[in-house]
């Protein structure tokens, strides 16, 4: 899809990869984009660096005296287990959208990116191994299993803010501990030991993903924790099975938002002409709403031309 899109653009836009801008500038007449090598010029300017540039996108509203402010972050766990305990639920509904209030903090805790028959991945995040999950459309690649995470938000504000920092510290100590993502038996969790590859061969749930078997107990905050087990019992009640011993968990899963930046309804900032859009902004939140916000930018840029 790239591809096809570089090949449709690369005669009307003029690209230029392996550029990183070292500053945005707003002048009189409109903005300066500074690289190592060159200084474009232009009325309007569009950023766009997604959830990965979060800590440049920081240093541009820093500069330019732009007001942000935090965002939530969403720390937790992939859940995989037998595809059939959940099958009544994803036959009639791909992904079940399934959000708990738990009773002991009054936190939520929501399920995310459920995959029937699918694999549990890894995804790297600034150098930080964190776990994931897909589906593979071709039945051939279909597993015995379905995976999904659990995920509890949390937000800061004073004296500590940076919820993103919080997440990665989170996430490091997991890369610490487990040499990458960690594995644990829901059953071996509840009983306060550490899993351990005897134990996980034993499984009747086949984990699709090779992970370190160890202990989420001494990576997870102890109300994140607390929450994920209050859930799975929850879940339990509607899907039969979901809180067996077998039941495998993966640390850590964490999504990523940005600080928000200080946006007009039309995504543009206190500087006229100056527009962030995307996941970079910390007002969209996936693929779909970031593009939509790009089309719906370029709309307006359009119409003023």
């Amino acid at each position: 899809m790239l591809q096809n899109l570089f090949a449709l653009l690369r005669d009307k836009v003029d690209f230029y990869f392996r550029t990183p801008v070292t500053r945005v500038e707003k002048r009189t007449d409109g903005f300066a984009v500074d690289t190592e090598s060159e200084c474009f010029t232009c009325d309007q300017c569009v950023i766009s660096v997604g959830r990965s540039g979060s800590k440049w996108m920081e240093s541009v509203c820093r500069d330019l005296d732009i007001a942000t402010k935090s965002n939530r972050v969403d720390i937790g766990v992939r859940v995989e287990l037998p595809a059939e305990i959940f099958s009544h639920l994803t036959d009639e509904l791909y992904e079940s959208k399934i959000v708990y209030r738990t009773e002991k903090y009054g936190d939520l805790v929501r399920t995310f990116c459920m995959n029937p028959h699918g694999a549990v991945v890894t995804e790297n995040t600034n150098g930080i191994v964190t776990v994931n999950g897909h589906s593979y459309e071709d039945a051939r690649l279909h597993t015995p299993n379905t995976n999904f995470a659990l995920l509890v938000s949390k937000r800061f504000t004073e004296p500590f803010n940076d919820s993103t920092a919080y997440a990665e510290n989170i996430a490091k100590l997991s890369n610490m501990l487990g040499g990458g993502v960690m594995l644990q038996k829901f059953g071996d969790l509840i009983a306060g030991r550490r899993s351990t590859e005897k134990r996980i061969a034993e499984s009747f749930t086949v984990p699709t993903l090779a992970a370190t078997p160890g202990d989420l107990s001494l990576v997870m905050p102890k109300r994140i924790l607390d929450g994920i087990i209050e859930m799975i019992y929850a879940l339990d009640m509607i899907a039969p099975g979901t809180a067996n011993d077998d039941t495998l968990l993966y640390g850590v899963e964490v999504k990523f938002y940005n600080m928000q930046v200080d946006l007009s309804e039309d995504l543009e900032t206190k500087h006229k002409g100056l527009f962030v859009i995307g996941d970079g902004s910390g007002v969209t939140h996936s693929l779909s709403h970031a593009s939509a916000s790009g089309v719906f930018v370029a709309r307006k840029i359009a119409k003023e031309a």
